[in-house]
Parts: C-alpha cells; sequence; structure tokens
C-alpha cells in the first residue's frame, strides 16, 4: 500500500503526509493543497486511489467512518441502492433528520444549492 500511494502521490507534484496506526496497518493520507487548483486536483487523486483499494477488497474508511469529505466514497462501496437502504435504516431511527446532519447523507438542502449552481 505504502509503495501505491507513494507512487501515484509522487507523481503528482502534490505536498502530502502519510500517517496513522501503522501497528494495525490503517494510515490516514492528507493530500495539503496549496489553491483551488490542487484541491481540485487532491479529490481526483482520493478517488483514484479509493477506486483502487475497492477493487483490491479494501475500504474507504476506518475508525472515524466516512463524515463530509468521504460522502462520495460511499456510493463507490455500496452502490446507490446500498446508500438508499443506508438512508432508509437512519429514517427510522432519526425520521427528522437530527442526529448529525449532513454527515453521511446530503440534506436536502446541499443538494438543492448546489444544483442551482
Amino acid at each position: 500500500m505504502f509503495e501505491f500511494y507513494r507512487k501515484t502521490l509522487d507523481g503528482t507534484k502534490l505536498e502530502y503526509v502519510i500517517f496513522g496506526h501503522i501497528g494495525n496497518n490503517h494510515v490516514h493520507i492528507n493530500i495539503l493543497p496549496n489553491n483551488m487548483d490542487e484541491y481540485k486536483h487532491g479529490k481526483e487523486i482520493y478517488l483514484q486511489l479509493a477506486s483502487a483499494i475497492l477493487k483490491w477488497g479494501g475500504t474507504v474508511s476506518g475508525e472515524h467512518g466516512i463524515g463530509k469529505l468521504k460522502r462520495p466514497f460511499l456510493n463507490l462501496m455500496f452502490g446507490e441502492q446500498g446508500v438508499e437502504e443506508m438512508r432508509e435504516v437512519k429514517r427510522v431511527f432519526d425520521p427528522e433528520g437530527k442526529i448529525n446532519p449532513g454527515n453521511l447523507f446530503e440534506l436536502k438542502q446541499e443538494s438543492a444549492s448546489r444544483h442551482a449552481l
């Protein structure tokens, strides 16, 4: 994994750090963009890394969960059907959407404002 990460990231000219929990083989990669173009490029790189890791049978998230930044990766792992099933479970336990709004599933207003742009 380290070889794959370094080879991929070194070819981007983006600054990055790799750190984490080496004892249980759980590392974090942070790309450190200097501007919005690098930020967008970094997001593309994360998507490349996540896609490869999933093909190898890995996961895109560990103990911290998906959250807002990795939300697009949820569909990569589980597909639209799987994500919709998760939404249904959330609606059962949180029908008003008050628990961690927007962390795992996009809020309706987020989606509407993005489509308005």
